[in-house]
């Protein structure tokens, strides 16, 4: 299935259920007024929206309304949390190269991770305002997954089970501020903008593992993501993007951060 969280003049917006096609939309407070909602209550609210979203494809449901894929805000307009993990080493690597800093080899097996901002993520078609160009924009195409509740010491494999939706994201990084924050051994703030987040392979918003191909594992991810930047990028950009790291990604999915505490 398809969702997307549409202005409804509130911080969390209103839950829709869009049509495959990306063409129309509904609303469904009975079920849950925000995707947050739907998550809390995944159990009961996931065969409810699945059952609208058949319904909506087949042209049942007359309420629908045209969906306009840029009005849509982020999924989730604001999060309890959301940590990033840099599996794609190869890109990890560049970026500390042009720096002058080397990349331990540890890296290639223990991926990073850090918890960025929140309170208020982008949609996927809203401006991503900068103050100073000398800050050093730079975009990062990303998959992000939604979990439900990961218990502690959760294994790589066991992730999988806990996913509940897939987008893609855009990390928009402020290269020329980053250096002098991790100088100070406390993580990054300043240097890490807005997420932007609900670009899809062919379409925006939060899409089910099962929209990804047959299977809902690391080879649907794969096609997935190698699909957009085939489609946006150099063929030659899109070798060196995915050298590493869709697997660990797809795999470990919450797992580094759940060693060591419950994720809800």
């Amino acid at each position: 299935m398809k969702l997307a969280t549409l202005h409804n003049g509130t911080r969390d917006g209103a839950l829709h259920v869009v049509s495959r096609d990306l063409v129309r939309a509904v609303a469904i407070p009975e079920i849950a007024a925000t995707l947050q909602h739907a998550l809390d209550d995944w159990t009961r609210c996931a065969p409810a929206l699945a059952a609208i979203y058949d319904e909506l494809n087949a042209s049942h449901l007359p309420d629908a309304q045209p969906f306009d894929q840029r009005a849509a805000r982020a999924p989730l307009p604001r999060a309890y949390q959301w940590a990033d993990g840099s599996a794609y080493v190869n890109h990890v690597e560049l970026v500390r190269r042009a720096r002058g800093a080397t990349m331990p080899q540890e890296f290639w097996i223990d991926p990073l991770m850090y918890q960025g901002a929140s309170d208020h993520m982008l949609g996927a078609c809203e401006d991503i305002v900068l103050a100073d160009d000398a800050w050093g924009i730079d975009f990062e195409a990303e998959v992000a997954v939604v979990t439900g509740d990961v218990p502690m010491t959760t294994t790589a494999d066991a992730a999988l089970a806990h996913i509940r939706l897939v987008m893609l994201a855009n990390d928009v990084s402020l290269r020329n501020l980053i250096p002098a924050e991790l100088a100070k051994g406390f993580g990054r703030d300043r240097g890490k903008q807005r997420l932007s987040v609900g670009k899809m392979p062919v379409g925006r918003g939060l899409r089910d593992p099962e929209l990804l191909g047959e299977r809902a594992d690391v080879d649907g991810f794969r096609a997935a993501v190698l699909g957009l930047l085939q489609s946006r990028l150099d063929q030659g950009i899109a070798e060196i993007a995915m050298v590493v790291g869709i697997e660990r990604l797809a795999g470990e999915a919450g797992h580094p951060a759940s060693r060591t505490m419950t994720l809800m």
